[in-house]
């Protein structure tokens, strides 16, 4: 219950969602009441929060500093014990080929995984994610997909129950326990699973994937500023991050306050 709580609430909170909920509120102000003027701010209020979040200096400057905390693994042979994947999303589709069924998220980290594979041929590979329901779990769509670029299955560790990054993070930490592991997610949520692993006492390198905030050394035509559902998605994608890292310092000032009540109250 906790889990879809906070989907919704989350979910709720990004822009296209929560200025959709602003103009619903304008509108039954406009028709069913007489406070025109709140009406109006909030109708103001709906446009200013799509258009900002719509345009690609706003998505840009919300995504780079997610995206760059963190700098890309570009030495590939390390020599990793494990390879770790976290889940991102898909639909169990037998009419269409495993790359159909995943996310573009999902490939973009699965081919950081490839890359790291061919390079650490004998490392383990972690893939996570439950099926939300689904007929097959986000692991075992990943592993299919592993299985059918010629990845033994024996390499192959899957994680069909984690719904989200702090469970992955707990029973990862479990797995590697201290063993050199590399950590493949999307560039923008990298910090964030880095604060969680080192939570439980580990430190894989980073290996970030899908990068959303990309510099042209000779500049971006003027179209590309028009406002888009593409940069709406960005923005989408950072929001959801920052506010994932506010719930991880929320829930961590709401433990040492605990900790704090439970000392005090022995002495």
């Amino acid at each position: 219950m906790e889990f879809i709580i906070k989907k919704w609430v989350g979910g709720l909170l990004m822009p296209l969602p929560f200025a959709l909920l602003l103009l619903f509120a304008s509108l039954l102000m406009l028709f069913f009441s007489d406070r025109q003027m709140v009406a109006k701010v909030l109708t103001l209020c709906s446009f200013l929060i799509l258009l900002s979040f719509s345009l690609l200096p706003a998505a840009y400057h919300l995504t780079k500093p997610l995206e760059r905390q963190y700098p890309p693994l570009l030495a590939a042979n390390q020599s990793f014990d494990y390879i770790l994947v976290l889940g991102s999303s898909g639909i169990d589709d037998p009419n269409l080929p495993v790359t159909g069924q995943l996310s573009a998220t999902a490939l973009s980290r699965f081919s950081e995984v490839l890359r790291l594979h061919y390079a650490n041929p004998d490392a383990m590979i972690i893939v996570s994610g439950s099926g939300f329901g689904d007929t097959k779990s986000h692991a075992q769509l990943l592993e299919q997909l592993a299985t059918e670029f010629n990845i033994p299955k024996q390499k192959i560790i899957r994680l069909d129950y984690t719904q989200d990054t702090a469970q992955e993070a707990k029973v990862m930490s479990l797995i590697i326990d201290g063993k050199k592991a590399a950590l493949v997610t999307s560039a923008t949520h990298m910090p964030r699973a880095m604060q969680l692993f080192k939570r439980f006492n580990q430190s894989p390198t980073p290996a970030p994937a899908m990068y959303l905030a990309k510099d042209n050394s000779n500049g971006l035509p003027w179209y590309t500023y028009i406002p888009s559902a593409y940069q709406l998605y960005k923005s989408e994608i950072s929001m959801h991050e920052y506010l994932g890292q506010l719930q991880q310092w929320v829930l961590k000032n709401l433990q040492k306050q605990e900790i704090i009540t439970a000392v005090t109250s022995e002495e």
